[in-house]
Parts: C-alpha cells; sequence; structure tokens
C-alpha cells in the first residue's frame, strides 16, 4: 500500500514557516536553503521542489502584505482629490504595518529584503505608488523629508522591540495621530 502523502500547500506552508523563524534568527542574507531543509526535516530537493530560491521563499512571505497595500493604493486612486487620497495611503499603510508586525520585526532594515523588493516589478510599483500617492504634486524638500520620516518611522515603530508591549490598536491609533504631525504642511 503506498504511504499517504501530504498535500503540497502543507508542505509549501512549512518551508515558508521555518524560513521565516530562520529569517528572524539570521536575517535573510545569513540563511540558507540548507538551513530551511535542516529546519524542515527535508532533503534541499524538497525545498526546491516548493521554491526555486530564498528569495522566492521571502518573497512569498512578503507577498500578502504587498497584495493588501495594492487594494489601499486601488481604493485611494478612485478618490477624486489629492487629501483624501493621501489620507487613505497613511491609513492603509499604518493599518497594514501594524496587522503584517511580525514581518516588520525580521524584515524591517535587512539590505537583502529592500534590494528583493526593488528588484520584482510589481512590488517595487506599489512602493513607487505610495511615495507618489503620498508626496502629491508640489512636493518640496521638507515634504520629502517627512515623507521619510513617516515611511521609516511605521515600520521602524511596528518593529521596535521596545513597542512590543504596545498593543496593535493603541499604536495604530497613535501612529497616525503621529503621521499628522509628520506629514503636516510646512
Amino acid at each position: 500500500m503506498a504511504k499517504p502523502t501530504a498535500p503540497r500547500g502543507l508542505a509549501r506552508q512549512r518551508v515558508l514557516d521555518a524560513a521565516l523563524a530562520l529569517f528572524a534568527e539570521h536575517g535573510v542574507h545569513g540563511t540558507s536553503l540548507q538551513m530551511i531543509a535542516d529546519r524542515v526535516g527535508v532533503g534541499k530537493a524538497a525545498v526546491y521542489y516548493q521554491f526555486r530560491s530564498k528569495e522566492d521563499i521571502a518573497l512569498e512571505v512578503l507577498r500578502p502584505s504587498i497584495e493588501d497595500m495594492a487594494r489601499v493604493i486601488r481604493i485611494a486612486e478612485a478618490l477624486p482629490d489629492a487629501e483624501p487620497r493621501r489620507a487613505v495611503i497613511v491609513s492603509g499603510l499604518i493599518e497594514m504595518t501594524v496587522r503584517y508586525r511580525q514581518l516588520a520585526v525580521y524584515f524591517y532594515g535587512d539590505p537583502a529584503i529592500d534590494q528583493l523588493v526593488r528588484s520584482q516589478p510589481e512590488f517595487n510599483v506599489v512602493a513607487t505608488r505610495i511615495r507618489e500617492l503620498l508626496a502629491g504634486s508640489d512636493r518640496t524638500v521638507v515634504d520629502r523629508v517627512a515623507q521619510s520620516v513617516f515611511l521609516s518611522g511605521v515600520c521602524k515603530a511596528a518593529a521596535d522591540p521596545d513597542l512590543a508591549d504596545v498593543d496593535d490598536g493603541e499604536l495604530h491609533r497613535i501612529l497616525l495621530e503621529l503621521s499628522g504631525r509628520i506629514l503636516a504642511p510646512a
């Protein structure tokens, strides 16, 4: 009698879970496919069966957050005026960052992730469009700096171990309040 096999989705999720744990410990750059295979308890070929590369695994982990942000962008783009579009982007970005807070802990500031996201056209379009919708049409140097502080600060706050005790609802509320101050016209 043939041995029953686990569905491919389950095996794929086991690889993603192991990779995420290892990314947390070693970063993306410091994690190898062999380490992932060892954590799952399979050979490296089994990992290759699910994913072509470690980068594909990292992208798959990030994909839900990028897809959520793409939906927020579509909502914002449907609005007729710049200020409501900007408000939707700010709120959506904060919501997404808080929702995927654990990913921010693992990936914030990881140069391998930054490079990987920039190398993927579908992800890069989302990042570029967020910046454009935040900036508006008359962007000054002060606006550009404020935008950078906002984007970095939201991600850093979500990833900051000193803020791990702040519940998601409170973090969301505080970030929304602070975004008004940071992004206020000069």
